[in-house]
């Protein structure tokens, strides 16, 4: 290859580089992993009956500018998801942002996002939303097709018909589906079903392996279940995961093993680590499993940043569960016997 030649694939490469990554770098809502203060107020009621309804409602937001001082913009409002919309008091949210609402704030340029809430106003639950944010923070060390979030500390004032109540919650914003998509240069795949081998079987398998580490079975890229798909150029599709409440990582005390195709599978807990992804080429897996064992010391690292929202012993916990599965896929044996020998071929 001539000098002149690898200059143009240097030049190439790096356009590619910046096409991808440079809108991630001049987002000032996912820039600063710094917890964004905001505060709102809402009736409860009103915006459960919201997803049925499929109706934003009127909100006025504020948030923490840059001065510490807090700024507001309107915005629109609505309840998101199942189980945790059953099974929380505070459902989860999608919030929409009008272009020029959005201009010149922390906000510009994110039309819609996902705000996730603490599931209760009970003493734990704020732990658990950062240790689910932690899970988002891991996986973007796994792969760049991941779904960027912020964390945020959240003044929530309850519309009721006698007293107003005011919480104190943790929540996490979360990149929509259509601006990840843009991000990536891909265009978002929906109302498909793909079979497993059409989906890019190297990204595949890390998605698989990393719902292994934190001990998540409630996913499927196949039925897009807790998942996502896009596809870049004509045939490279990939599975984006979010939503891992039920991960023992989290261990949160309504998590419940998910079935399998209707069976249930053969774990007592969340906490058990059961791999329930599908069989890739050997090559592969080795090069995954080796690609993981390389991240090893920086994911180890990843609990130590929040300090000051987890405590000591829950950082700790955190990181040996994890040195567990590492333990896993460093041993030929365990490998194989956890990983290999699991792997499902429909």
């Amino acid at each position: 290859m001539t000098g002149k030649s690898k200059i143009f694939l240097i030049f190439i490469f790096m356009l590619e580089f910046d096409h991808l990554f440079g809108q991630a770098a001049t987002d000032p809502l996912f820039n600063s992993q710094k917890p964004l203060n905001i505060a709102f107020k809402i009736s409860i009621d009103k915006i459960r009956n919201s997803k049925r309804d499929s109706i934003y409602i009127s909100h006025k937001l504020y948030y923490g500018n840059d001065t510490g001082r807090f700024d507001s913009i309107d915005v629109d409002i609505k309840s998101r998801g199942n189980f945790r919309l059953k099974e929380c008091y505070f459902p989860p949210l999608w919030i929409k942002i009008k272009r020029d609402n959005a201009k010149g704030t922390v906000f510009e340029g994110n039309k819609k996002l996902k705000l996730v809430l603490s599931c209760r106003d009970r003493k734990g639950n704020n732990e658990l939303i950062i240790k689910e944010f932690l899970c988002y923070k891991l996986y973007e060390k796994v792969t760049p097709y991941s779904f960027r979030t912020r964390l945020a500390e959240i003044t929530l004032t309850e519309e009721r018909r006698k007293k107003n109540k005011t919480f104190n919650l943790k929540g996490i914003f979360i990149e929509d589906m259509d601006k990840i998509a843009k991000r990536l240069r891909a265009k978002p795949l929906t109302n498909v079903i793909l079979n497993p081998a059409a989906l890019n079987d190297t990204n595949a398998f890390r998605l698989e392996l990393f719902q292994f580490m934190i001990s998540n079975t409630d996913w499927s890229s196949l039925f897009q279940h807790n998942a996502k798909l896009i596809q870049q150029g004509r045939d490279k599709n990939i599975a984006l995961i979010y939503d891992f409440d039920m991960s023992g990582l989290v261990n949160a005390p309504y998590a419940v093993v998910s079935e399998i195709n209707g069976e249930q599978l053969d774990v007592d807990n969340v906490t058990q680590r059961r791999f329930r992804g599908f069989c890739h080429s050997p090559h592969v897996m080795e090069y995954v499993r080796k690609e993981f064992l390389s991240k090893k010391e920086e994911m180890l690292a990843e609990p130590d940043l929040l300090k000051g929202e987890l405590s000591e012993k829950e950082i700790k916990g955190i990181r040996n569960y994890l040195k567990q599965f590492f333990d896993i896929i460093r041993d030929d044996r365990l490998f194989k016997n956890d990983i290999l020998d699991n792997c499902r071929t429909k």
